[in-house]
């Protein structure tokens, strides 16, 4: 069994929505939660940018690995069809300092 399935044993799982009022007014360069979205994009030109946060990432010892399996849903409310729902799978080898 490889390291990531195990992981995935002992996975936590639910449902999160985050509902952004007016977002295709937004001008900031980036809205904070323990997910971080760029509307305009990071760096890359008419794309959104979405990072997951590791929430106890200063307590992980250095080289620790998360797993994260998600998927993003963006909601078109004026044309459901136009919806569109994207999943990931990631590895984070090592934890980033929250100072970075």
């Amino acid at each position: 069994m490889t390291e990531m399935e195990e992981e995935e044993e002992d996975l936590v799982s639910g449902t999160f929505t985050w509902r952004i009022d007016n977002f295709s007014t937004l001008n900031m360069q980036k809205h904070y939660s323990d997910i971080l979205i760029y509307p305009k994009g990071n760096n890359v030109v008419d794309y959104l940018s979405m990072f997951l946060d590791v929430a106890d990432a200063s307590t992980l010892p250095s080289g620790s690995t998360r797993y994260a399996k998600f998927s993003l849903t963006l909601v078109n409310q004026v044309d459901s069809k136009k919806s569109i729902t994207k999943g990931r799978v990631f590895g984070v080898v090592e934890v980033i300092s929250p100072t970075f």
